[in-house]
């Protein structure tokens, strides 16, 4: 298991704990908002359906762009989207902003994770195929959808853990927005490791394209595709993630 692996494994993880671990607070902050329960469901389910809508335009603009940069951009999204999620819900458990006003912002932050999180997931599926023989590809995948699955399953045992007081004595309250503002710290902290410790895109004929270089496909050698089997491909890559949209 070489460092590529473990990064994009520890992306995936902080993907779906991140994620997890907001659902898990959600129904107590909307009750502390005096928002309908079904008004919260539905913030969550919006921003899945548009996670599913956008994630073969990702992997699509993967073609140009390259895998590494839509795995930055997913999860600036991601970090993004925890961090204002974190913050319009303390402004409303503070009273600085109207409970309603909070919320209405809180959906709008839950926007940027369903449309600029759903770029990284089709692209680290890319990259590990590509760097994977075809013998070792389904274990690798196998392994990397373990590493969502986990962080489903951890994020909402953790979130408890991160219900914060006052900031300070006699200072804002952070209370049950304290696992999305913690969350955001550690997608920051994965945002910096992925700039810092996953290669770049080496080869431009098989570094592009969300699943376009697969080392061994039918027994054939992978070489440069037609630019309708790159977008065919990537588009195979963005539906086949749509299982860790969230919901």
């Amino acid at each position: 298991m070489d460092r590529t692996f473990v990064i994009l494994f520890a992306v995936m993880f902080v993907i779906a704990a991140g994620n997890t671990a907001l659902q898990s607070v959600l129904p107590a902050l909307g009750r502390s908002l005096g928002v309908p329960d079904s008004a919260v469901a539905a913030a969550f389910s919006v921003s899945a359906l548009l996670w599913t809508l956008v994630a073969p335009f990702w992997a699509n603009r993967s073609d140009r762009h390259g895998r590494r940069n839509m795995v930055l951009l997913g999860q600036v999204g991601l970090t993004a989207s925890l961090f204002f999620c974190g913050l319009f819900l303390a402004a409303g458990i503070n009273g600085w902003i109207a409970p309603v006003t909070a919320f209405a912002f809180f959906v709008a932050a839950r926007m940027l994770y369903g449309g600029f999180g759903s770029a990284a997931p089709p692209a680290i599926q890319a990259i590990v195929a590509s760097r994977t023989s075809r013998d070792e590809r389904t274990k690798a995948l196998t392994l990397l959808g373990s590493a969502f699955g986990l962080g489903t399953i951890l994020g909402p045992a953790i979130a408890p853990y991160l219900v914060l007081g006052d900031l300070w004595r006699g200072g804002p309250t952070i209370g049950l927005a304290g696992p999305a503002l913690i969350f955001s710290i550690v997608a920051l902290a994965m945002l910096f490791a992925v700039a810092r410790l996953l290669p770049r895109d080496v080869d431009e004929s098989v570094s592009h394209g969300a699943a376009s270089s697969y080392p061994s496909i039918g027994g054939r050698r992978a070489g440069r595709a037609s630019p309708r089997r790159l977008r065919t491909r990537s588009s195979r890559s963005a539906f086949s993630i749509r299982a860790c949209a969230p919901g």
